[in-house]
Formats: structure tokens, C-alpha cells, sequence
């Protein structure tokens, strides 16, 4: 199987990735719903048979904040629209002579906040996939989006596709 990976990352080393899932922010109590629909489109270049570097945006949920439980003046409190620009290595290794593989990412992302600004801060994410074939694949993926305050970091759970080109 990694023979066949070898052969896809020089004949299609080139992906698209969409994500479709679920973002939940850590710290829950600062806001009125922890939960959000979130998606995600990243372009990669898969340099060598398990490595590849991609580049990607993500929508990863509008969070209405409170006061966090405290008491609190008649004000309006702001709703957070999380997005993120990304870019990253990503790391796809087979599970034997198996179609199914794991897959572990790591970058950088310039998180918009909305009008709260915005900051460069790591990413990570892990998953499980499985090849169709050599152009078609599904995967589960977990990614942790990190804020520089780790009260506001966003884990996003999400089904993804890749068409490799």
C-alpha cells in the first residue's frame, strides 16, 4: 500500500480537502452555546509519499459570548466569528496493506475573531481515513485551534473528503 501512496503522490500529488463537521469552543461558560457548525477547505502538495504541506481557510463557528456567569450590567455582549487561515504540514501513513491510513497535521493559523482582531497561533489535528482509490478518500478528523487564551481555543470534529488531482 505504501507503494501505492508513492505512486498517487507522484501521479496526484496535488488535493483538495473539504471538512464538514462540528466546533465547540473550550471554555463554555463564557458563552451562551459552546457548538457550531464548521467547515473547512484546504489545497495541498504532496511532496513526498507521506508528506505534504497545504494551505487552508475555516469557518469555525459564531460563538455569542455573556459574562461569563457573573452579574452582569444590561449590556450587549459581542458574538465571536471564528475563521482561520492556515498553513501547515500534513503527515498520511497507511495502516498496513490496508486502503485505511492515519493522518496527523501541524501549523500555523491567523485566527479572525471578528471584531476582537486577530492572532497567529499553532494548530493541530489528528484523524483516520479511507481511499476509494487513488483520487478519492473520507476521513474523520479532529483538529484543536489554539487562541492566545486557551479558555477560547476551538476543537472542530468534522467529516472530510479529498479529491487528489
Amino acid at each position: 500500500m505504501f507503494g501505492a501512496l508513492a505512486a498517487n503522490a507522484q501521479d496526484r500529488p496535488f488535493y483538495l480537502h473539504g471538512t464538514l463537521g462540528q466546533a465547540t469552543i473550550n471554555e463554555s461558560r463564557f458563552v451562551d452555546d459552546d457548538n457550531d457548525t464548521a467547515l473547512g477547505l484546504r489545497f495541498g502538495w504532496r511532496f513526498l509519499p507521506w508528506l505534504a504541506v497545504e494551505a487552508g481557510y475555516g469557518q469555525l463557528g459564531d460563538f455569542q459570548t455573556n459574562c461569563g456567569g457573573e452579574i452582569c450590567p444590561a449590556v450587549v455582549f459581542p458574538e465571536y466569528q471564528y475563521e482561520s487561515i492556515e498553513l501547515g504540514l500534513n503527515a498520511r501513513v497507511p495502516f498496513g496493506d490496508s486502503r485505511a491510513f492515519g493522518i496527523a497535521r501541524a501549523g500555523v493559523h491567523q485566527l479572525d475573531v471578528g471584531f476582537a482582531g486577530s492572532e497567529t497561533e499553532p494548530y493541530f489535528g489528528v484523524g483516520v481515513g479511507y481511499a476509494f482509490n487513488d483520487r478519492f478518500s473520507v476521513s474523520l478528523d479532529l483538529d484543536r485551534y489554539t487562541t492566545s487564551d486557551s479558555r477560547f481555543d476551538v476543537d472542530r470534529l468534522g467529516v472530510g473528503l479529498e479529491v487528489a488531482f
